[in-house]
């Protein structure tokens, strides 16, 4: 009955090690290391200590050979020989092993199955939507900081790191939602932006989450869940009616909520001691609105100071015509 046991014992001990290649490479080099220079001892005893030994056997499996110990029993060359070949061995299969790991990572990054770190927004979702708010995020210099979560595998390379998965934590916690500082959930179907909405909200309380909706129930129920931003996609109707009476307004919409036209909006908060004028003259750009902190918004006159904690809404030029 206790050789079955050892047996399972040992066979579950050998199957965890190979999942961990270089842990496993590191035992068979310890316990090859040690057998030599006990082995070496045992056949050169007489004119050597267990320390030279050891020493002799990590510079002999290493393949570099000084020849300041040398074997002069026949045991002791049969020794030296089995390290040498066994040294060149480990050291050949780590090599490899340290290439199958880099190559592993690449193809798991470059098809969305790697993780992502050290991101501060994360999207979740996708459509044309998601597509939308990345090239902007890209176009306004966050590259290297947004992560993108997706169901799918994309046509082409997106331009930011992304992983495909579900929504559930192992995937959210895949892509670096746990030290992201904003997230970003843009389905196009409102059960799922409710469900991506809570479970970031469980796994980072503190990141700023911001959600695509559509009607007003989910509205409310994201308010009530906390959520820092909700865009409604009723905005976007209330941009097509606008183009039958008003294309101009339009037009300036669609250029100034982007950073690839020709202008752009832009926001800064308050200091509550500088005048429309020397705010638009320190930041190069005209002020167009005042948000107070209750979300109200108004058109400030010449000479106001916005008060402390105040959101000013800029307008600036992209690029020089």
């Amino acid at each position: 009955m206790v050789l079955p046991v050892i047996y399972r014992k040992l066979r579950l001990v050998v199957h965890r090690l190979a999942r961990r290649r270089f842990l496993l490479l590191a035992l068979i080099f310890s316990t090859l290391w040690i057998l030599s220079a006990l082995l070496f001892y045992i056949a050169e005893h007489e004119r050597i200590t267990l320390g030279e030994s050891f020493y002799w056997a990590l510079i002999t499996m290493a393949t570099v050979g000084y020849g300041d110990i040398v074997p002069t029993t026949t045991a002791g060359r049969v020794v030296a020989g089995l390290a040498a070949v066994f040294g060149i061995a480990v050291y050949t299969l780590f090599i490899s092993t340290l290439a199958d790991y880099f190559l592993d990572a690449t193809v798991r990054a470059a098809m969305g199955l790697g993780v992502l770190r050290h991101k501060k927004i994360l999207v979740v979702g996708e459509g044309p939507v998601c597509d939308e708010a990345v090239r902007e995020l890209v176009a306004n210099g966050y590259r290297d900081e947004v992560g993108w979560l997706r169901e799918t595998q994309p046509k082409g390379r997106p331009p930011v790191d992304y992983v495909v998965g579900g929504l559930d934590e192992e995937d959210l916690e895949r892509a670096g939602l746990e030290g992201v500082e904003h997230v970003i959930v843009c389905y196009e179907d409102d059960s799922k932006n409710l469900h991506a909405a809570a479970l970031v909200k469980s796994l980072n309380p503190k990141a700023k989450v911001t959600v695509l909706a559509k009607d007003k129930a989910t509205m409310r129920i994201l308010k009530q869940m906390g959520v820092d931003s909700i865009v409604p996609m009723s905005v976007l109707g209330r941009l097509l009616a606008s183009t039958a009476f008003e294309p101009a307004v339009t037009a300036f919409i669609s250029d100034a909520t982007s950073a690839r036209e020709g202008v752009d909006l832009s926001e800064q908060e308050a200091t509550g001691m500088e005048t429309i004028e020397e705010i638009e003259k320190e930041s190069g750009a005209r002020v167009v609105a005042v948000i107070d902190p209750g979300g109200n918004v108004r058109i400030p006159k010449p000479g106001e100071k916005p008060g402390k904690g105040e959101k000013i809404v800029l307008v600036r030029r992209t690029r020089q015509e």
